[in-house]
């Protein structure tokens, strides 16, 4: 349990320190408000990532919405639009342990979000790279719902980091 605690500290440690890394990202004004938001997993797929693709696409809508409710305003022209991009998602090997059958793996998610003004010009981009926690029990006859788990997972923490890393 040990080794199990210094992995995940690290992997912490590592998120943080990107997190805030000088010259990364711009501040978000004060009293930011979206007119409206969209999801980009082009780059996902590009990457030859379809089925994570279409997972990713499944779930981040409504988890942005939920993350920047506040932060919505829906119908205003003048209002910039938040376009959360995914490049990747990351599988963490399995790690089982004392030969439980369950295994634990550090699942990742790299992405950006751009703020685009009213006529498209890009006014801030915000990279983010989340990590979670994954139990990765491999029942063969589940094994795709437990992936497609992971990756929704993933891309709902992404939503949960991003407010916070764009200074909202």
């Amino acid at each position: 349990m040990g080794n199990r605690l210094v992995t995940r500290r690290a992997a912490l440690t590592a998120v943080a320190a990107f997190a805030l890394a000088p010259g990364v990202a711009l501040a978000a004004p004060e009293g930011a408000r979206f007119g409206a938001i969209r999801i980009d997993v082009a780059p996902l797929r590009s990457n030859g990532g379809d089925d994570y693709a279409n997972w990713v696409a499944a779930v981040l809508p409504a988890a942005l919405h939920q993350s920047f409710a506040r932060y919505l305003a829906p119908g205003d022209r003048g209002a910039p639009t938040l376009v959360a991009r995914i490049d990747e998602v990351f599988l963490g090997p399995e790690h089982s342990t004392f030969g439980n059958p369950v295994a634990d793996a550090i699942d990742g998610i790299q992405g950006e979000a751009i703020v685009l003004g009213p006529r498209g010009q890009q006014i801030g981009s915000y990279p983010l790279y989340s990590s979670v926690g994954a139990n990765t029990y491999s029942n063969q006859p589940y094994q795709l719902d437990i992936t497609r788990r992971r990756v929704q997972t993933l891309a709902q923490s992404f939503a949960q980091w991003l407010p916070g890393q764009m200074g909202l």
